[in-house]
């Protein structure tokens, strides 16, 4: 891999030959350090062969002076929050992809003309699928080493966002969206949860070792639904994080989540059953111990496998338990506002993509042929059906003269 420096002269000097993880921990660097911390550790990154990321601009002040190499922790610790992890993650990840690219067509990476950018997004459009929902992250990805790096952003070149708008207007914007585990999808996955499976070997589970995986595959869920968790919420809590109520009910104290990064919490409802499955599977764990013990991908994994042995087909994931429960909501008339308040969304996009289906039939036409054809209503449906959208009284002749006149 070539990673490109720019020297104080303006010339850009090909630096080749660099170790893979001396590349990964470059990288890794530019995202968790602060301004102060990068400046800091110039020394260090010269002597590891890489350039340091002040270097990469002439228009980059040189380190300040004073710093010391606890400063430099201290920043660098706090910095590292900036970004959620996930998100950190996602980004290494596709910048990774872009360097490759760039490496592969013999061009700069850091910074990148916007030409390039544009011709990369596209390609992975036409060649590799891609839907714009990835080839936004991937942007997202690119706009942020090049603030890390204190670079002009190629990505709000006109020629990178005309790409962006065109493969929208191509393919779309439609997300494919997981099968949500209503309370009809979850009364299935209760009733097999609990049997005996063949695992991957081909050996049988003991009838003991089913009943505890079912148990827990049924807390997971039922948690899951009742409190709309995303698969990031429900891995990360506590024993401490719940609480019982005297009616049996209980409340769940959810510290952080994708829409609360800051951390100021939010508490959620647990209804009686899950309680009941919560109190089945916990054992001697102590309170500050985690309640599933499961990574994200192996929550997801059960929840999927659990559909599936259900009966309910493929398509669920670690999103199904939410979606569900949203779709359940709006079925029992929840308004939107209450619906983003319940999954704690702060914008109204993903409640209304789950439950659209939902919705359907409590919309301006639904609620019309429901008003004056079942209900009584002193209106119903003309003999001559409907002009103009126009419902007309059995005695509206004369009405309906006049609207086709």
């Amino acid at each position: 891999m070539a990673i490109f420096v720019q020297e104080p002269e303006g010339e850009f000097v090909d630096q080749v030959g660099y170790a893979a993880e001396e590349v990964e921990a470059y990288l890794e660097t530019l995202i968790r350090e602060s301004t102060a911390a990068r400046a800091d550790r110039m020394n260090i990154a010269a002597s590891a062969r890489l350039p340091a990321p002040a270097a990469i601009s002439p228009g980059v002040r040189r380190p300040t002076a004073g710093l010391s190499q606890e400063d430099a922790a201290r920043t660098g610790a706090i910095g590292e929050h900036k970004v959620a992890v996930g998100t950190r993650k996602n980004y290494v990840s596709q910048w990774k992809r872009f360097t490759s690219w760039a490496a592969r067509r013999g061009v700069r990476s850091l910074p990148a003309a916007p030409e390039h950018v544009a011709a990369y997004l596209a390609e992975r459009s036409e060649r590799d699928g891609h839907k714009p929902p990835t080839l936004r992250v991937a942007a997202a990805a690119i706009k942020f080493f090049h603030q890390e790096a204190e670079l002009e952003n190629p990505c709000g070149s006109k020629s990178v966002r005309e790409i962006l708008i065109g493969v929208t207007r191509m393919k779309g914007s439609r997300q494919k969206q997981a099968k949500g585990i209503t309370e009809a999808e979850f009364n299935a996955i209760r009733e097999t949860a609990r049997l005996p499976r063949r695992s991957r070997g081909g050996s049988m589970e003991s009838r003991a070792t089913a009943k505890a995986r079912g148990e827990t595959d049924i807390a997971i869920i039922g948690l899951m639904r009742d409190a709309l968790l995303r698969v990031s919420e429900a891995a990360a809590l506590r024993w401490s994080d719940i609480v019982p109520m005297d009616d049996g009910t209980g409340s769940l104290l959810i510290r952080r989540s994708k829409t609360d990064q800051d951390g100021k919490g939010a508490v959620a409802f647990v209804s009686a059953p899950t309680m009941k499955s919560l109190a089945r599977i916990r054992g001697d764990t102590p309170e500050e111990g985690s309640v599933f013990g499961l990574a994200r991908s192996q929550l997801s994994r059960r929840i999927a496998r659990a559909a599936l042995e259900a009966g309910l087909g493929e398509g669920f994931s670690g999103h199904s338990p939410c979606v569900g429960m949203a779709q359940d909501l709006a079925r029992a008339g929840i308004e939107l506002p209450r619906l983003m308040t319940a999954g704690r969304w702060r914008s109204p996009r993903m409640p209304a993509l789950y439950t659209r289906n939902e919705s359907v039939s409590k919309g301006a036409v639904a609620e019309f042929y429901g008003h004056y054809g079942r209900y009584g209503s002193r209106f119903r449906m003309h003999p001559e059906g409907l002009i103009s959208g126009v419902a007309l009284p059995l005695d509206g002749e004369e009405s309906l003269k006049e609207l086709t006149e």
